[in-house]
Formats: structure tokens, sequence, C-alpha cells
């Protein structure tokens, strides 16, 4: 039947609890905003509001056919997928023409629909006769038929008999394979296949955007560098304050005030389950993924959502939130209570390496799709891992974080203390801390430009940032070559390193407490005192089992690069 429009409009919907379930005119707006944004853009039109209007008025949502897809799981209140099809050329005006009685009107209108589609045409709908010989088994059968075609018996026993072809055909075939090629005569098909497999492009409303903006206010960069001034007044403005500043180090620990002590003296206790529901609702419903990026391919930004939601991710945001616990908080502990240096390596040890087996599986499976993927999903890892502690930290202590007087600064300083940790432990360079698509913006570009003067007067100007990057090494590595309580035995290795030396990063790594605000002003005042003694020597010792752990990782990081950088080799080569 001729249409509107040859194509058909998607609309993926999230898991909506039972509990949940907003107002209908609410879900009719999104759904409508939706059909009339992909609506223009297949016609190649820019979806502004102007052009909207046109499609509602022209060709409203309310005359389309809607299809709903029910997916597997039971427990979302909302059909999992809508497909819209516009209406046959003609069935507004016979509609009207019902309604209003007129035989005049519903004459024009079977007309149009004649114009279009030729007369009208019976065919039979009886199934044919197949003439099929089948084994009588003595007397008459209840519900044969008289000869035009099957009875219920003979369907029976041509389904057991197709279903015991099909039983003996798949006998010994491997599940898995089986179901990895449906999945690429799916693609092959142009999404043909099942509808719960199908992928489409997710499209963010007025939530993605504000949630995005949430996390360019605390976690990316240039954005996150942006604090408000000291002042009090509408005239303090903002500065910029690098992740680098020197003021950012000693300030690891957070003071509670009193009232509080007693909640936060409790260790961080939840168990993965929750954590693994959170993260999940989290990554399905709330996460502007696409918008991080001008990638346009579903199915790359489903194997990075399948990577947010595995139980390695969750175990590295567990570990991580506990380093963090004892790095802010741990100073209200008495010295016996706090934890010790042997555990804080093993769990610095262990989050390194998750972080490796993270990034292997993920280059193994996105880079399949894409070869530039490991630039977008690194940052996309470290920006959920931040997010991931902050809300750890923030639901384990609740009444702190939602106290109305002190609430808020103590969350500003818990999201500075969580880019500075990550920074250390995972990018030392801030090399993924920003996005691209986020960079092109005026306020971007304006802010980008404060903080490299910020990082210029602090002594990171491009010179230094360059060569630092270029002789930096990981951090696992940076700890595998001290953690003999040296440097490396080779004078030219140890010059090389000298240009991009790190006592902080290589304290984070071997998992050395931070120093406090005392000791850091102390060992400031024995500074100028000493004539240029460095105030702390950082001499990270491992035992031989943690030292063989380590090397391991550190294996299993390099090989990772080294096939990254042929792979990249032989693709360059081949284009």
């Amino acid at each position: 039947m001729t249409r509107h429009a040859d194509f058909e409009i998607n609309v993926l919907l999230g898991k909506v609890p039972q509990n949940k379930v907003g107002a209908p005119d609410d879900f009719f707006k999104v759904v409508h905003n939706v059909y009339t944004t992909q609506y223009l853009e297949a016609l190649g039109v820019e979806p502004s509001e102007r052009y909207r209007k046109v499609v509602a008025r022209n060709a409203p949502l309310e005359k389309c056919e809607i299809e709903a897809t029910w997916g597997s799981d039971r427990s979302s209140a909302v059909a999992s997928e809508l497909r819209i099809v516009q209406p046959a050329v003609g069935r507004g005006l016979a509609a009207k023409a019902s309604e209003s009685e007129s035989a005049q009107a519903q004459k024009k209108a079977e007309k149009i629909i004649q114009d279009f589609h030729g007369p009208d045409r019976k065919i039979s709908a009886l199934p044919p006769d197949l003439n099929l010989n089948l084994p009588k088994q003595g007397g008459t059968r209840a519900g044969t038929s008289d000869g035009n075609g099957l009875g219920e018996d003979s369907r029976e026993l041509l389904l057991a008999a197709m279903q015991a072809r099909d039983n003996h055909n798949s006998a010994g075939a491997n599940p898995l394979l089986t179901e990895e090629m449906e999945q690429f005569q799916i693609r092959a098909r142009g999404d043909e296949g099942s509808s719960q497999a199908r992928e489409v492009l997710r499209q963010w409303g007025p939530e993605g955007a504000e949630e995005l903006e949430n996390l360019k206010r605390k976690f990316i960069l240039p954005f996150a560098c942006e604090k408000p001034g000291k002042g009090s007044g509408p005239r303090s403005g903002t500065v910029m304050v690098p992740w680098q500043h020197p003021e950012l180090l000693p300030a690891s620990q957070i003071q509670v005030p009193a009232e509080h002590v007693a909640e936060v003296r409790q260790p961080l206790c939840q168990t993965l389950e929750r954590m693994h529901a959170e993260i999940e609702d989290y990554v399905q419903n709330s996460m502007p993924l696409e918008l991080l990026s001008t990638r346009r391919d579903p199915w790359f930004f489903a194997g990075i959502r399948e990577r947010l939601e595995s139980m390695e991710f969750v175990r590295l945001i567990g570990l991580s939130a506990h380093l963090l616990y004892w790095t802010v908080f741990g100073h209200l502990h008495a010295p016996d209570r706090q934890l010790p240096e042997s555990t804080r390596q093993s769990l610095v040890l262990t989050m390194q390496e998750l972080w490796s087996c993270l990034n292997k599986t993920a280059q193994h499976k996105l880079g399949k799709i894409d070869t530039h993927a490991r630039e977008f999903f690194v940052p996309v890892f470290i920006l959920f891992l931040k997010r991931g502690m902050e809300q750890v930290m923030k639901y384990q202590y609740q009444k702190l974080f939602e106290d109305k007087d002190v609430g808020e600064g103590l969350n500003m300083q818990l999201v500075e203390q969580i880019n500075v940790m990550v920074m250390n432990l995972f990018d030392p360079d801030c090399a993924n801390g920003n996005f691209a698509a986020l960079d092109s913006s005026m306020q971007a570009m304006k802010l980008w430009r404060k903080l490299h003067i910020i990082q210029m007067k602090l002594g990171l100007t491009p010179a230094t940032r360059t060569l630092a990057r270029e002789f930096r090494t990981s951090p696992t590595t940076l700890l595998l070559m001290h953690g003999d309580g040296a440097g490396p035995a080779n004078p030219k290795t140890r010059i090389l390193l000298q240009k991009s030396s790190s006592d902080t990063v290589l304290a984070a790594v071997a998992g050395l407490p931070p120093v406090s605000s005392e000791a850091s002003n102390a060992e400031s005042a024995s500074l100028s005192l000493s004539r240029g003694a460095p105030p702390r020597q950082v001499r990270p010792f491992l035992d031989r089992h943690r030292r063989a752990a380590l090397f391991r990782t550190a294996c299993t990081r390099l090989s990772a690069a080294g096939q990254q950088a042929v792979s990249g080799g032989s693709a360059a080569n081949s284009s």
C-alpha cells in the first residue's frame, strides 16, 4: 500500500519499572519528539522547531501505524521498541467520510484509493490442497477435513515430523557458535531478523543533555577544572584549577563535621549485586553515550555498554571506591585501625590488573568494528569509573553529602580527589580526560586556553608536556621498575625516565598513604631551609609475589599495545 514515506521510524525505549511509570502525556511528548526528528533526518532536513511543527501538522503521529515490540525482560512496564509507519494515502479522508456519513466524500476517498492501488481483487484465503498421502491409522479421525484442507490430526503429525527433523539436523551443534552466526546473519540482512536483536541509534532529549552537563561539570576536561571563585559576591567569578595543582595533592584528607564522624567511620559495605543493578540501570537508561561522540554506529555503542555492565568493571568501581575511602577518610581512624600499606599495595595491584583486562577485552571486541575504538572507549571507561566511585560514596554516606550546610562543599572536595586519584593511577598526562566531540564548542575553546595558561604558570608548558608523554611509561611499568626500592639499573633508562619522573604518580600506584596537610606544610618549610632537599623520597618496595603479579600485568599491557601498533600500522599500509 502506497504511503507518504517509504521508511519506518524505530523508537527504542528504556526499561521502566512498574512503580516508576509516568503520565501518558509525558511518554507521548518523548515519542513525538523522536518521531518528528527522525522523520526530518530521513528526508535530509535539519530538525528545527519550525519543521517539526510542519511534520506534526501534515503527518501527525495519531494517524500513523504504531507497532509495539516487547522484549524478553518482563520487568519493564513499557514496550522495548516502537515501530512507526506512515498511514496509507487516502485513509485520513476515508476516516473523515465514515465519521460524517457523507456518501460524496466516501466515493471521493474510494476513488483516490483506487487510483493508487487499482481495483479491488478478491483472493481465496483457504489453505491449498496438498494431496498428501498420509498413513491411515484405522478408523475415522476426529477433526479431519472434507478434502479441501488438512485436519487437526494431520497438522499435528506434520508439525511433529518437522520438529523431529530439526532436532536431528541440529544434533551436536555448538549453541554459542549458532547464536553468533545468527547475529551476523541479522546484521547482514540489515536488521531484518528478530526485533529483539535489532540495534537502533538512541536519541536523547533534555534529560540526556542535563546528565551530560552534570558529567562535564564534574569529570570532563576542561569543564571540570572551572571552579567558583573564593569571593562570595556575584563578582567573584570562576577560576581554573588544574588537577596537577599542588594545592590538591596535600588536600586529600576531607575534614568531616563532628556530627557525621560516627557515620563516616563505618567503612564501605555494599554488595556487588546492588552495585551491578544500579550500574545496569544507569547505562541502559541514563548515560548519554551517543552525545560524547560523532559516531553513528549503534553496534559500537552497544559493545561499549556491554563492557560497562561487566562484573570486571563493577569490581573495579568497588575497589576504587574502597581505596578512595581510606584516602579521604582514613585519618578518622586510629593509626592501628587504618589500612595497612601491604593491603593498599594489593588493592592497587588488583585495580591495575582489572584495568588491563578491561582494556584488552574492549580492544579485542570493539577494534573489529572501529580501528580507532581505543581513542573513545578509554575516556568513556575513565569517565564511568569516576561517576561510579562518586555514586558508591554518596549512597553509603547519604546524610553527610545531603547536609544542607556542608554537603555541597564536601561533594566538591570528593569529586576533586576522585579526579586526582584516577589521574595518578590510570592517566598521568590527562590524555583521556576529554572528548573531541565536546572540545569544538566556543566554551571549551575558551576554557582550554585559560587552563593552558594556568598550567604554564605551574611549569607544565607545551614542551614539557610533550616530553613527558614521549618518555612516560604506564603507572604499572613505572612501579615495576621501582618495585625493589631503587630505580632502573640501566643509566640510559634512568636519564630518559627523569624527563617524566613523578613521585606523586609513583606514590599513588605504589599504594603509599597520602601526606597530611600538616606534614605537607612542614615539608615545604623544611624544603626552604634545607637548600633544595627533596621533601619526600618515594621508595616503594614490593615483595616477590607482588612483583611477579605486577610483571604479568605489565607484560599483558605491553603485548596488547604492541598488537595494537602492529595492526594499526598494517591497516595504514593497506589503506
